[in-house]
């Protein structure tokens, strides 16, 4: 039940992008592209996830008992960097060489992305009081979270019709616009899912 509700609210109700504006620059790049958006969501949720994950058993284990907690956040870039890699290349499989380049090119900004080492901070705070499961279910959580944020708002952000938009308003501003409109939209739910398994 700590893994539900860890997932659920991490997920939904503190979204990463949404309630926490941490990862909008992911979303905000996503939407420029939407032909890719679901392989950079599925990048970015998979080393959110990993990173998170790993994250945690890096710091309880090892950072803290031998004392360089000063180095926890290197250690963080390298768990991201080695995931955001790892996922990609397995995405990569199978694919034409023009679609494997391309994930390439996006591994150094999901790796240092603002959620792929928010998750596993956020992760350190708390090693105190959660264990691996709450850890793990509030990593994978926020990774679903940023996937479903860059999906929903590369797909709200496709469809507005830019000659309908005034002058001043096109380009990052509607952006801005749109993605305050699902931030609204995402705290109509908050609560609700951290209450389900409570």
């Amino acid at each position: 039940m700590v893994f539900l509700s860890a997932l659920f609210t991490a997920a939904l109700d503190d979204n990463l992008v949404f309630a926490q504006v941490i990862g909008m620059v992911s979303v905000i790049i996503a939407a420029g592209r939407p032909q890719s958006c679901v392989w950079f969501g599925g990048m970015v949720c998979g080393a959110v996830a990993v990173s998170g994950a790993l994250g945690w058993p890096v710091y309880a284990l090892v950072m803290m008992p031998w004392g360089i907690e000063y180095l926890t956040p290197l250690a963080y870039v390298i768990v991201s960097w080695a995931a955001v890699v790892a996922i990609a290349t397995a995405l990569g499989v199978k694919r034409p060489i023009a679609d494997r380049e391309r994930l390439l090119a996006l591994c150094p900004i999901a790796a240092c992305n603002a959620c792929v080492l928010a998750v596993p901070l956020g992760n350190e705070v708390l090693a105190g009081t959660m264990g691996w499961d709450a850890a793990l279910g509030s990593s994978l959580g926020a990774g679903l979270g940023v996937f479903l944020a860059i999906v929903l708002f590369a797909s709200v952000y496709r469809r507005i019709d830019q000659r309908m938009v005034p002058r001043a308003l096109r380009g990052l501003p509607i952006m801005l616009v749109s993605a305050s409109l699902m931030a609204l939209a995402f705290t109509g739910i908050v609560g609700i899912a951290g209450g389900l398994f409570a």
